[in-house]
């Protein structure tokens, strides 16, 4: 028996292997749909939603890291592309660093430490 075989979905409770087949066959026969078609009205305020693939180990970190941050699975990803994408002002860095470093070393001088 291969792994995939094996490995069941915690979700589904079948296997790898067998939503594999599934799926292959839904694609297949994917012409051949029946039922009534569901009208959509789509909502203005959404503008894209877009797929992610995480592997298993991948997602867990994820959905740990969002329930520890109160949030959905969905708006912590989101929130996280948002951050990694925006641009960052380096001179407002360095500046916030310089304001930083220097109240560090006033604390310190003011505690006797400094060296």
């Amino acid at each position: 028996m291969s792994r995939a075989e094996e490995e069941v979905d915690e979700v589904t409770g079948m296997s790898l292997a067998d939503m594999a087949a599934a799926a292959e066959d839904l694609y297949e026969h994917r012409e051949e749909a029946v039922g009534d078609e569901v009208p959509s009205e789509p909502t203005s305020g959404i503008r894209s939603v877009v797929s992610v693939r995480f592997g298993r180990g991948e997602l867990d970190s994820i959905v740990a890291a969002a329930a520890a941050a109160g949030q959905p699975v969905s708006t912590y990803i989101r929130n996280a592309a948002l951050a990694a994408s925006a641009a960052i002002d380096l001179e407002a860095a360095r500046r916030d660093l310089r304001t930083a470093a220097n109240a560090l070393d006033e604390f310190q001088r003011r505690l006797g430490t400094v060296a």
